[in-house]
């Protein structure tokens, strides 16, 4: 027998489909305090190869053209990595809308044995200073909902929830509605 909030929980899944629920942050404007660090650099694609963590080279399929990765090191060993897309290769996700100059952040990941350190958010703030550096003028990310330490490692960071965006399925259509819900500034 089903709890009435299992039963509610049933009801509003085969009424609304499969939903997803992500925040959407906005990188500072300009470098806030970012970290001097020479931990966070740019990374080539052999780095992810060569390296004997499984985590770190599964995300060989985010790399490519208009693609960049950063990874923060430890012991000369990649423990984090990010990565942004932008233009052409960005357009085939194209979740949210990106003008000339922006990019967004696709991947962000770290070992389990550097979790809870703050790597995270350094490599956050570092690889969005050599974004700018590099002629970006903003950077966006989309987080799932739920996501407490990614989220806490952005706002570390200095970036901004701007919006929520919540995708339905109500009666399984062919293509979910995506309701964008703005924050208050």
């Amino acid at each position: 027998m089903l709890t009435p909030k299992e039963l509610l929980k049933a009801g509003a899944h085969l009424l609304l489909g499969e939903y997803a629920a992500y925040y959407i942050y906005r990188s500072p404007a300009r470098v806030q305090d970012a970290p001097a660090t020479n931990c966070v650099r740019l990374l080539e694609r052999s780095a992810l190869e060569s390296s004997d963590d499984d985590l770190i080279r599964a995300q060989l399929p985010y790399l490519g053209n208009e693609a960049l990765a950063y990874g923060r090191f430890a012991d000369e060993r990649v423990a984090g990595i990010c990565i942004y897309w932008y233009g052409d290769r960005y357009r085939t996700r194209n979740f949210w809308p990106l003008d000339a100059g922006e990019a967004k952040l696709v991947q962000i990941i770290t070992t389990p044995a550097a979790r809870g350190k703050g790597i995270a958010t350094e490599l956050i703030a570092a690889s969005h200073a050599h974004l700018l550096s590099a002629g970006f003028r903003r950077a966006y990310a989309r987080i799932w909902h739920s996501n407490t330490p990614s989220l806490r490692a952005f706002e570390n960071a200095g970036w901004t929830r701007i919006a929520l965006v919540v995708e339905i399925n109500p009666l399984r259509l062919k293509r979910p509605l995506r309701l964008r819900f703005r924050a208050r500034a």
